[in-house]
């Protein structure tokens, strides 16, 4: 279920037409918030979102929540951040398909994703061992 708080972020987003997906992760999203948690908030615009705009929308989230906000344009994330918020994140705004693209985009930079961190934790077990 939606906090209060969830439903007026929602209010401003649909004020935001060129948004086309927004997704409430973190600890909002998992029900754990406290009062000094900020709110994690993940959206695209379908193009990366310019300065302007993410301060704008920054500015006008905190002053209606009072917490502040981690803004990711998901335009430019990656894994492991994108696994998170596909996971476990909340859809606040947008269609469904919109979201089930970013689910087949994440399962595709998990596949390529995944191979180099294995690579990199082994290497790394390798020289602390001494291997």
């Amino acid at each position: 279920m939606l906090s209060r708080e969830g439903h007026r972020v929602r209010e401003i987003l649909a004020g935001h037409p060129e948004l086309e997906l927004a997704v409430l992760f973190g600890s909002q999203a998992r029900g754990t918030a406290g009062p000094a948690s900020d709110l994690d908030l993940a959206v695209s615009a379908g193009r990366p979102l310019n300065t302007d705009e993410r301060m704008s929308l920054i500015a006008e989230l905190a002053s209606v929540t009072g917490r502040s906000i981690d803004l990711v344009d998901l335009a430019r994330v990656g894994e492991p951040l994108l696994g998170q918020i596909v996971t476990g994140g909340v859809q606040l705004a947008g269609e469904r398909e919109a979201f089930g693209r970013l689910m087949s985009r994440h399962l595709f930079e998990q596949a390529d994703f995944l191979p180099l961190r294995e690579r990199i934790l082994a290497e790394r077990r390798r020289a602390w061992i001494g291997d």
